[in-house]
């Protein structure tokens, strides 16, 4: 097919996420990538920059994944979650020495919203508590449940999504939602939290569940002791602590994850992206 044939395929027989679909124009024809770079059906060369959408932590076409993958292909290429394989115990191993603190167990999934939505599923099941405290400028995928927990307003039209949902802002100092830009107010900001779980009720509160470091809508970076307030908070009153190291995992802040730079420990972390660099789901 030419590129012609490409894009008109695609507005005929493809959805496109978060846009209208007939605003779909003239999308770049992805042809081959390796390394930083990618190549249009032209042979026209893009660096990329957006990481496909900080997926490719490794780079394109990294060889040793590549023959990772074609190995245990050959070998086996799907066991159903009920089996037990020698990769799947490797990986799950190899994630809990990564894991901060005495984080030693992991649930597969296929992406981030739904380590996302099965994240909100165990605190509930464990709590037996039904609300979940997010922040207003989060994102935490696309599914039902995980576009309820995230702030984004392209929400709004599957509104009003799931029960139990509680929205807090931001720490974000730049445009402070409550007048201290632009050096903000990081005792304000605690508060905050800690007032509106106080006024839900934290007897009702199953888990706080928030972007390490607000990631798509702002790169929001919370100042020292926000965390850790939130921690002690939480451990006095049976709360359970959900990061989403959806986007900021595997090295991209300079840690493995970027919840370690704050010396917390979370009760759960929900992952994706970086941990498989778009190779497999």
């Amino acid at each position: 097919m030419n590129p012609m044939q490409i894009v008109q395929a695609h507005r005929d027989h493809v959805f496109y996420s978060w846009v209208t679909q007939n605003s779909v124009n003239n999308p770049i024809v992805m042809d081959r990538a390796e390394g930083v770079y990618f190549w249009d059906k032209s042979g026209k060369r893009y660096l990329d920059f957006s990481s496909q959408y900080v997926n490719m932590n490794i780079g394109h076409g990294h060889p040793k994944v590549i023959a990772a993958i074609k190995d245990q292909s050959d070998k086996l290429a799907f066991a159903h979650p009920g089996m037990a394989t020698e990769i799947r115990a490797e990986a799950a191993t190899q994630l809990a020495k990564m894991a901060p603190g005495d984080m030693s167990k992991v649930f597969f999934t296929l992406g981030g919203a739904e380590a996302v939505e099965n994240a909100i599923k165990i605190a509930k099941m464990v709590t037996g508590r039904q609300k979940i405290v997010t922040r207003y400028r989060s994102y935490h995928g696309a599914s039902f449940g995980a576009a309820t927990a995230g702030g984004d307003p392209r929400r709004l039209a599957h509104d009003p999504g799931i029960p139990g949902i509680i929205r807090v802002h931001d720490p974000y100092a730049y445009r402070c939602p409550f007048g201290y830009a632009p050096k903000g107010n990081p005792q304000v900001y605690i508060d905050h939290v800690i007032q509106t779980i106080e006024f839900e009720g934290p007897e009702n509160v199953a888990a706080i569940l928030m972007e390490s470091i607000t990631g798509f809508n702002g790169v929001i970076i919370p100042p020292d002791g926000y965390w850790q307030a939130l921690r002690e908070y939480a451990d006095k009153h049976g709360i359970l602590l959900i990061c989403d190291e959806v986007l900021t995992g595997f090295g991209r802040t300079g840690k493995m994850f970027a919840i370690e730079h704050y010396g917390v420990v979370p009760d759960i972390m929900a992952m994706a992206k970086g941990l498989s660099c778009g190779y497999v789901p």
